[in-house]
Formats: structure tokens, C-alpha cells, sequence
């Protein structure tokens, strides 16, 4: 898992302890040193629900999320919309420069992004990398030209 460029959280949401369930599976991705990761969340058995405003409820509360239900392929769509929009936002191939007084940063980058080469240079770490939306924000005062 923390080999994984994005994570796909798959909730029932039909079961009663829905919130309890994620916070269980919260709880694995950090044991699993992959909190961080990118994660997109689809809400399945939506199917089984009596109400679809908890559907709508929980897709507002997760932005990025999808409501699915994997037994009629309603939602499918969405969630194949959202994976290709996701898994699209990621910056190929990104430089970065990152001053040794940086190491939390440097971790992230190895934690959540890809690592595709790494230099050091003096006091620096020269990094070549795939990253997240997200973390290339964090990184923009760090790009750097071609290595």
C-alpha cells in the first residue's frame, strides 16, 4: 500500500457503522505508513439505501467522492470520471531542489509521491518525482529546472 499512487476507499454505505468502518480503515492506512496518500472514496450500496439524500449527505462531506452501487452500475461511471480526473491532476516527470532543512518535506514527497530519481547536491536533494495535486502546491517554491 505504500507503494500505491492513489488509494480507492470502498465504503458500505448501507452498513449502520459507516463512520466507524472508515475510521477503522483510517486507522490500517496509517498502521500501513500510507496516511497521506491520495485517496479517493466511493460510497457503494446506494442500492440498499431507503434514503439517497445520506448518498448526496455523504458525497458532500468528502469532496472528491463518489456514490455507487457496484450491483446495478449506477455511479460507475462517476467513479471511472473521477479516477481518470485524479489519477490525470498528478505532475509527470516534477524537479525539485529540496535544502536538507527540509528533510519532513523530502519524506512527504517519498510517503505520498512517486520518487523517480534522487541526487544530492551539496546540501540539497535533487528530486525528480511524480506527485499529487495537492503536494505539488506544497513543492511549487521548490521546482527546479531539469537535473
Amino acid at each position: 500500500m505504500s507503494e500505491a499512487d492513489l488509494l480507492i476507499h470502498i465504503v458500505d454505505l448501507s452498513h449502520p457503522r459507516v463512520d466507524e468502518q472508515m475510521a477503522a480503515v483510517d486507522a490500517v492506512i496509517k498502521e500501513l505508513d500510507a496516511f497521506g496518500k491520495q485517496t479517493l472514496i466511493a460510497f457503494n450500496k446506494i442500492d440498499n439505501l431507503g434514503d439517497c439524500e445520506l448518498a448526496e449527505t455523504y458525497v458532500k462531506r468528502f469532496p472528491g467522492s463518489v456514490a455507487i452501487s457496484a450491483r446495478t452500475g449506477d455511479g460507475v461511471n462517476k467513479l471511472l470520471q473521477a479516477l481518470e480526473s485524479t489519477l490525470g491532476s498528478w505532475r509527470l516527470r516534477s524537479h525539485f531542489r529540496i535544502p536538507s532543512s527540509e528533510s519532513a518535506l523530502l519524506a512527504e514527497i517519498h510517503r505520498v509521491g512517486h520518487v523517480l530519481e534522487l541526487k544530492y547536491e551539496g546540501d540539497d536533494a535533487l528530486v525528480v518525482a511524480h506527485v499529487p495535486p495537492d503536494l505539488a502546491q506544497k513543492l511549487d517554491c521548490y521546482a527546479a529546472q531539469i537535473l
